[in-house]
């Protein structure tokens, strides 16, 4: 019997019934349901040809499956690596961390991103300040679960952020403090995934800061408030989380700052100087020396330099493996193959040679994590050509084991196995295949990795890794090329790195330990104040299909109205709470929808906010424009607007059971539930854009209330641009009009009474 495959989830038997019982739904004339009936056979026919059709398609095997993925643009997710920010302390004297610093989470290995200069510097208060009151928040910046107002509820213009130090910070000092912001309309949960890239040029802010030092002013040898020499702001005035980098231009001096005023500080003070949040900035938490990290293991790594061809030409690497690891130099020629240099310890003997040796001498300084390599000047060593010629391999000490992948036999499909190196990314490899020279030194050639050998021609020097097998595979000579068979090994790795998973998702303050014993003996300590996120396994084939379905009916491009509104909604940096896309409708026109603009549409965004009425900045419909001007159809114009709020105001005369008659604020709220421009919690929806405020509405509302017996009588009042009342007294609104509730007036009258 042949087994049951998983596309075939429906007998024949199933087809026929779920058929049948559509009949009086779609073809409710349709009474005659015995076997005789020609319609029965229809349906029994083609449910026998739906279940042939079903049970080829579960016969197609993964390899056609990948294919028609393939056709798709569409391959399977590599493993990922989860990633978060590190934060170091302790420090006290100045260090600069190599990028690649390897750093333990239990049995987690992870790496930082760039290189970081530490300096002894701690930050010491944190004070918000607006026109009303003054709060010392340090204790809850240091408990980062607790976000606070960073200007106040509303940060208006001159609302200030204070923020002092332990010390003054000097002239010629670069200090970067990464800001943590609770970002609207996202979740607070760090464990619900990682955060996508965001294309900060693509952003308008909505408000402007400036950035003061207490500081002496040496013009006038007075001290005051003096602008920093801004560096670079990733939070976009506080838009988004980011770094802040800054140096100050003249000597600090101490002030007090109320209500840390028990002693005077070293501040640095951030100003509200034009307000326009939609929502104010709320801060989960402000850091010094951070950095992010990625978990992963790079056992060796090659980076390629730019060389002007000159003599003593010096190169600089900054990276953990070239400081702590062995460092080996290949330099191109101009037929694109690399040949290793030789490592001098000085070039006093360099000078023996007849001929410019191929040397050059390192230079480590972990305290500014750096390394230097110097080439000859042409007579005592020699110039590599100009260009990015100059290639340096850096790698673990014991890597050496693991570096030869095997030799090539010169015949076609060959297959290594690496079975010692768990590398879990299809790109965690970069190999070089040798041949020999006359001289006897080996040449080397870079191959690149391709997902399979479609593509590739008899000549293309391509390889294929799968990371489940652990196995390279090579081309056959007519799809892929065949490297050349050698008497020694002649497949080399030049670059590999593990990690990535799911295992790398770990909690708060579990990055803790060092992996270098000569950094751990600087005494600094470090830790993740939030959750490691991002990293997954490899995407199976199933899993692969199922995100090809989402994304095929992913909105990409803004055509229907449904496009723009999703489109909008998913604008990077703005967040939206309510959009509305108005076909045919320009700013400034009189009579929609008897007048049209041909060609146009307007999108009205409603911002997330704590506002009654919401109104975006201008740098928010700039955002939310040029989002969608990427994704609009050539002929179209596109407007952002704002809403129009119109106030609406409900007299009415409600008889109720004598009970109630002191129930008339309840009332109220059932009328602001009703008449408000935000979706509301559980899944209550806010007033429809445009839609009229008629009568039965309210009559409607206010009949859901306890004891109402009637309505007698009921008018309604509205206030805003662009409104009209109809001779019935409903309120008309504006296409991108929405409203909000005034101050209701019930009457309530008791049922006795009358």
């Amino acid at each position: 019997m042949l087994p049951r495959l998983p596309l075939d989830d429906r007998t024949y038997a199933e087809i026929v019934q779920q058929s049948r019982r559509l009949i009086p739904k779609r073809v409710p004339e349709w009474t005659d349901e015995n076997a005789h009936d020609p319609g029965i056979t229809f349906i029994e026919l083609f449910a026998w040809l739906t279940e042939m059709q079903r049970y080829y398609i579960g016969r197609i095997p993964d390899r056609n499956r990948r294919r028609f993925l393939d056709l798709l643009g569409v391959e399977p997710a590599d493993a990922s690596s989860a990633r978060t920010v590190v934060r170091f302390s302790g420090v006290t004297k100045p260090v600069t961390l190599p990028r690649g610093t390897k750093l333990m989470a239990e049995d987690q290995m992870f790496e930082t991103d760039a290189s970081l200069p530490l300096v002894p510097l701690s930050l010491d208060r944190v004070v918000t300040r607006t026109e009303r009151e003054a709060n010392d928040v340090t204790a809850t910046n240091e408990h980062a679960n607790v976000p606070f107002y960073a200007f106040g509820i509303e940060a208006k213009a001159a609302s200030k952020l204070y923020l002092s130090f332990d010390r003054e910070l000097r002239p010629e000092e670069r200090i970067t403090i990464n800001v943590k912001l609770l970002e609207a309309g996202k979740q607070m949960n760090e464990e619900a995934g990682h955060e996508a890239y965001i294309d900060r040029s693509a952003i308008s802010p909505s408000a402007r800061l400036s950035w003061k030092a207490y500081c002496r002013d040496e013009g006038t040898g007075t001290a005051g408030w003096m602008p920093v020499d801004m560096i670079a702001d990733e939070t976009l005035h506080l838009t988004l989380s980011g770094e802040v980098t800054f140096r100050v231009k003249s000597p600090m001096r101490t002030v007090t700052v109320h209500p840390a005023s028990e002693r005077a500080r070293y501040w640095l003070c951030c100003t509200v100087e034009e307000d326009g949040y939609e929502m104010p900035p709320r801060i989960r938490h402000i850091m010094l020396h951070t950095v992010g990290a990625a978990q992963k293991d790079t056992l060796c790594e090659a980076v390629d330099f730019a060389v002007g061809g000159s003599p003593d030409e010096e190169i600089h690497i900054d990276t953990y493996l070239a400081l702590y690891g062995r460092i080996y130099v290949q330099v191109q020629d101009g037929n694109g193959a690399w040949r290793y240099w030789q490592q001098a310890e000085s070039w006093e003997t360099a000078s023996a040679y007849s001929q410019p040796p191929r040397l050059y001498t390192i230079k480590k300084d972990e305290t500014n994590g750096c390394v230097t390599i110097r080439f000859g000047d042409g007579i005592k060593g020699a110039v590599p050509p100009p260009g990015r010629t100059v290639r340096v391999i850096a790698s673990v000490p014991d890597f050496e084991l693991h570096r030869v992948a095997g030799r090539s036999n010169g015949l076609p499909g060959q297959h290594f196995e690496l079975y010692h190196l768990p590398c879990k990314k299809r790109d965690a490899l970069r190999l070089q295949v040798g041949e020999p020279e006359a001289d006897g030194a080996y040449k080397w050639e870079d191959w690149t990795r391709v997902d399979d050998f479609d593509r590739s021609g008899p000549g293309d020097r391509h390889f294929v890794y799968d990371p489940a097998k652990r196995l390279l595979y090579f081309g056959n000579g007519e799809r892929g090329a065949i490297p050349p068979a050698q008497p020694e090994n002649n497949i080399v790795l030049i670059a590999c790195e593990l990690g990535g998973g799911g295992r790398g998702n770990v909690k708060p303050r579990l990055i803790s330990e060092w992996a270098n014993e000569r950094q751990r003996a600087l005494g600094i300590t470090v830790d993740n104040p939030n959750y490691a996120a991002g990293g997954a396994d490899a995407e199976t084939l199933q899993e692969t299909l199922q995100r090809a379905q989402a994304e095929l009916h992913r909105t990409f491009r803004a055509v229907t109205n449904e496009d723009y509104e999703t489109i909008a909604r998913e604008t990077p940096g703005a967040a939206v709470s309510r959009v509305h896309a108005i076909p045919l409708f320009k700013p400034g026109l009189a009579d929609y929808p008897r007048d049209k603009a041909e060609g146009q549409v307007s999108v009205v965004v409603v911002p997330y906010s704590l506002s009654e009425t919401p109104t975006p900045s201008k740098g928010f419909l700039q955002t939310v424009k040029r989002h969608l001007d990427t994704r609009r159809l050539v002929t179209t114009e596109v407007h952002v607007i704002p809403p129009v709020y119109i106030k609406v105001t409900v007299n009415a005369v409600v008889v109720v059971e004598p009970q109630f008659v002191d129930e008339g604020q309840r009332l109220i709220e059932l009328l602001e539930r009703l008449l408000r421009p935000l979706d509301g919690e559980q899944g209550a929806k806010g007033w429809t854009f445009g839609r009229s405020v008629y009568k039965g509405d309210i009559y409607n509302a206010l009949s859901g209330g306890s004891g109402v017996v009637y309505v007698q009588d009921l008018w309604l009042d509205g206030d805003g641009p662009h409104v009209q009342k109809s001779a019935g007294g409903d309120v008309i609104l504006p296409p991108h009009g929405l409203v909000y509730s005034g101050r209701h007036d019930i009457q309530l009258i008791s049922r006795t009474h009358l």
